[in-house]
């Protein structure tokens, strides 16, 4: 039986960043979706279904945050899909972090961040 392969929108103005984790996720089997701004990651999540959420919360505009504000208001139970990626202080994250699937530290190892993924897609 053919199974589809898990989707994940990736939220990062790192070109460098998209690329690494957009590689690293497309050989573990996932099919990933990589925008550079808020208003894209909303557009996107607003027109496809999607098992993982990557945000990087340092943007210079329309990052994360925005996003899971966002999420909170119009569609609270994806919060739950949701991983930041993150080099913030734990202080500054205590009310970003509230309601989300997890955080996942910068630097991370790749098997950091496929372990994240995996437990959020549930594949």
């Amino acid at each position: 039986m053919f199974r589809k392969s898990k989707r994940v929108l990736l939220l990062d103005d790192d070109a460098s960043i998209q690329r690494l984790v957009g590689a690293l996720l497309k050989r573990a089997g996932y099919r990933v979706d990589a925008v550079d701004r808020g208003s894209k990651a909303i557009e996107a999540l607003t027109d496809n279904a999607y098992d993982a959420i990557l945000l990087d919360l340092m943007m210079p505009t329309e990052g994360g945050v925005t996003v899971v504000k966002h999420l909170r208001k119009e569609n609270p139970e994806l919060l739950t899909r949701v991983l930041l990626l993150t080099a913030t202080p734990e202080s500054v994250l205590k009310n970003i972090e509230r309601g989300v699937a997890g955080v996942v530290r910068k630097p991370f190892t790749n098997e950091e961040l496929l372990g994240a993924v995996k437990r959020v897609s549930k594949s």
